[in-house]
């Protein structure tokens, strides 16, 4: 008998905008930079995710930011949740935490990007930081292409 793998549902805030996720999740790491700070209003906690473990189920409102030189980020046009982003010619998405709809089991990596964060804030958890990216504390990386259904469709 097979056992069946973890999946983890995962939407923007009106479910516009539904994925899935299949098997454990990577740990979380914590952005704290300018634009992270901006779209999120705070620090962003991202999961980071393998194309292949990714599925997207709905995506009537998601649309495409190029935030930086080949960062791409998607949100939910109609509730303006923020939820993943991807650089491209990488494989794999770094995900809002806040997206998943129910438990991660994923606990903090490391903190990126320290030497941008905002001055109203300390970090006191005792996670290791880097000033910008450290790709040495990830052990997955980024996504060559947007999701879209036909990623999907077999």
């Amino acid at each position: 008998m097979s056992v069946k793998p973890t999946t983890h549902s995962a939407s923007c805030a009106c479910k516009g905008v539904m994925f899935e996720v299949t098997g454990p999740l990577n740990d979380t790491v914590i952005c704290h930079c300018d634009e992270c700070r901006k779209t999120s209003g705070h620090y962003a906690a991202y999961i980071i995710v393998p194309s292949a473990k990714m599925e997207m189920l709905r995506f009537e409102t998601l649309a495409w930011y190029e935030s930086m030189d080949g960062v791409n980020k998607g949100f939910c046009t109609d509730c303006g949740s923020s939820l993943f982003w991807n650089l491209k010619g990488r494989d794999g998405w770094s995900v809002c935490a806040g997206a998943f709809d129910g438990p991660t089991d994923s606990k903090i990596n490391y903190h990126c990007f320290t030497s941008e964060k905002g001055d109203y804030y300390d970090i006191s958890d005792g996670r290791p930081q880097a000033p910008q990216f450290d790709v040495g504390f990830t052990t997955s990386s980024y996504a060559s292409k947007k999701p879209t259904n036909t990623d999907n469709e077999k």
